[in-house]
């Protein structure tokens, strides 16, 4: 049986890869690519080339012209098409090469560029780059509707499974000086998990008899589904870029019980993590992972994204992939080795053509929120 370091890679040419690929993930804010923009895209160790068509249509295709091989996206776009830098051959929404301005029309004919299935869903750009037929994109009807809607990503520079490892019992240590600590300090008596129709769910009940759940959707989605009472509701993808760096995707909707006060400390979180609040989680992370910073004394703007920064010391921190390779696992660790179970068995299933679990968003799951 391959190590678990070896199976959470996801290369074009790891066990792990080829079963990442029969999923759609998302790859960019859509509100960030403008008409008439292209974008160098890394997903899953592969490069790829993300363009907005002058009629406001999506594509995703090759890094590199098949002509001598630039990157594509330091080109510019004309209509649904994009072209060459280099020696201007043209190519459009379906790869196909339409122009190579040197040669006669039936040279354009023979070269065409691999396209892959875009869509856009609730202000995110979603792509497939499976060998196989697309599946059906799934959708997520109660993030549609019903609040104030924002959409965010960042990037850290560790393996995606270092993000969908985090446990309820970090909030107490790695999130102490934070609106978290404040409004949950109790570390949970216990912590259960166990597998859903759509991944995981995590239980963790405190002293005072509440029980919060944490969902895992399979394979790399985590979401919470509170009450309207308690304001937010909130939906991640953890997307690979490659087997030490990854993106977080994330849907918030706060709704209207929030109250003016709470709205306007959310406000102010999300235009920290959009740049315009405080320096960046980035560069205050790196400097407390180099000794130079203590998170308790990060304070005035930089404060309105402290979240986010220490996550980034506590996720990063752990090194990457191939050095995870001493842990001492105890009890409250439930819900991390159920998730290495389940990814291990369904990795392994893709790999040995057996049948793969049909994951989906139950009614049962969707009801499932904090007590």
């Amino acid at each position: 049986m391959p190590d678990l370091t070896e199976l959470f890679r996801t290369g074009p040419d790891t066990l792990g890869g080829r079963y990442m690929r029969t999923l759609w993930h998302p790859i960019f804010i859509a509100a960030d690519l403008k008409p008439g923009w292209a974008k160098p895209i890394q997903i899953l160790g592969e490069k790829f080339t993300l363009y907005r068509g002058e009629s406001g249509n999506p594509h995703l295709t090759a890094f590199r012209c098949a002509h001598r091989g630039l990157q594509l996206s330091v080109g510019w776009i004309e209509e649904d098409c994009i072209r060459c830098r280099f020696h201007g051959w043209k190519y459009d929404g379906s790869g196909q090469c339409v122009e190579v301005p040197t040669e006669d029309e039936s040279t354009a004919k023979t070269v065409r560029l691999r396209t892959y299935p875009v869509r856009e869903y609730l202000g995110l750009i979603f792509v497939f780059i499976g060998e196989a037929e697309a599946p059906a994109l799934p959708r997520y009807p109660d993030f549609e509707s019903g609040g104030e809607l924002w959409v965010e990503a960042y990037t850290r520079a560790c393996n995606f499974v270092n993000n969908m490892e985090n446990d309820p019992v970090h909030i107490a240590f790695a999130h102490r000086e934070s609106e978290l600590y404040l409004t949950r300090p109790e570390i949970p008596v216990t912590v259960e998990a166990e597998e859903s129709d759509w991944g995981i769910d995590i239980r963790s009940t405190f002293a005072n008899g509440w029980v919060h759940t944490n969902q895992r959707g399979w394979p790399n989605m985590t979401c919470f589904k509170s009450p309207r009472q308690q304001h937010r509701s909130h939906l991640t993808w953890r997307v690979p870029i490659d087997d030490d760096n990854h993106w977080s995707f994330q849907v918030d909707i706060m709704y209207d019980t929030a109250g003016p006060e709470k709205m306007k400390q959310c406000r102010q979180r999300h235009d920290a993590r959009g740049g315009k609040i405080g320096r960046s989680y980035i560069e205050l992370g790196e400097a407390i992972l180099r000794g130079d910073l203590r998170i308790q004394d990060i304070d005035g703007d930089d404060k309105a994204n402290l979240i986010w920064i220490q996550d980034y010391v506590t996720q990063v921190g752990q090194g990457p992939l191939s050095e995870r390779k001493s842990e001492r696992l105890i009890r409250a660790d439930v819900g991390l080795l159920l998730y290495r179970k389940l990814w291990e068995r369904e990795v392994m299933a893709h790999t040995e053509g057996r049948p793969l679990k049909k994951w989906h968003r139950s009614e049962a799951v969707i009801a499932s929120e904090d007590e």
